[in-house]
């Protein structure tokens, strides 16, 4: 059942994903087409989320437990951000970047699944009370960072395109109709903030949770390297914007080549390796 609604999902997106990007060689906003992408994509929220009961209801499996599950989480958190600022965001050229991620993220859940996933934690003191607590403190606030992460992207994509086409208005076929700049700059800012704060409890926890397994705190590790990289440029994105006063474009601009590096590196590792994280740095 839980393969089914997966697989179900999964195909309902991509009509999603099909549908949305018809639309944007549409002059209108409103129709048929528009109709049916978005009640694809709630059909498939609506499967989204009974997959994910079904797994976590399921007494072999541990929330966060492993990379499979995580992505899974990932992309459901992805699709309900979404769907939450849907009317704000109710535009083709978001959903052309949203939708396709979520497909990205599901499909990578199944390709972990499928290449034996190994758990995230699989030290000892991972299997006592403190050591589940201490992967919840920690694997939490890395779903969370990771969803803002994948949001910051998209947003900044967005963003520098309809910046763009506006400045060549009348250029093009693509209807690039999209929402407020200064909306999608108040969004990137307040997803790269929620990122940087979230990464911040995921070095504090791993921190935690390593001197608990008895394991150095630092170490090559893809995971952590990846980690406290991000974390700083981070900082420097908030550092450019608040106290730089960079103008938004050009923090658009470093969000997409950070948020995107990051992801690049993510999947590289998962398809070298065969894990989401914790693997040698020297793969």
């Amino acid at each position: 059942m839980t393969h089914l609604l997966a697989v179900t999902s999964i195909a309902l997106y991509t009509v999603a994903t099909v549908l949305v990007l018809i639309q944007l060689w549409r002059s209108g906003r409103k129709g048929l087409k528009q109709r049916v992408a978005q009640g694809s994509f709630y059909l498939a929220f609506g499967l989204h989320t009974a997959t994910i009961g079904f797994v976590f209801n399921d007494a072999r499996y541990l929330l966060l437990d492993n990379g499979a599950d995580y992505f899974l989480c990932v992309s459901w958190g992805l699709a309900g951000v979404f769907a939450f600022l849907q009317r704000r965001l109710n535009y083709p050229i978001v959903g052309a970047f949203v939708i396709p991620a979520i497909v990205l993220f599901m499909g990578s859940s199944s390709y972990l699944l499928h290449s034996g996933a190994t758990s995230l934690l699989n030290a000892p003191a991972a299997q006592t009370n403190e050591g589940l607590l201490l992967s919840l403190l920690h694997g939490i606030p890395a779903l969370v960072a990771v969803v803002s992460l994948a949001l910051a992207l998209v947003i900044s994509v967005v963003f520098l395109i309809v910046e763009y086409r506006l400045k060549q208005r009348g250029v093009g076929a693509l209807n690039v109709a999209g929402p407020n700049l200064q909306f999608l700059d108040l969004l990137n800012r307040q997803l790269v903030q929620v990122g940087f704060v979230a990464i911040s409890l995921v070095v504090l926890s791993g921190g935690l949770w390593a001197v608990s397994a008895q394991r150095p705190i630092f170490s090559l590790d893809t995971s952590l390297i990846s980690g406290l990289a991000t974390w700083i440029l981070l900082a420097f994105v908030l550092h450019a914007r608040l106290v730089l006063k960079w103008s938004p474009r050009q923090v658009s601009r470093l969000t997409v080549f950070i948020t995107g590096s990051f992801f690049l590196f993510v999947f590289v590792v998962m398809i070298w390796s065969g894990r989401l994280t914790h693997a040698s740095i020297w793969l």
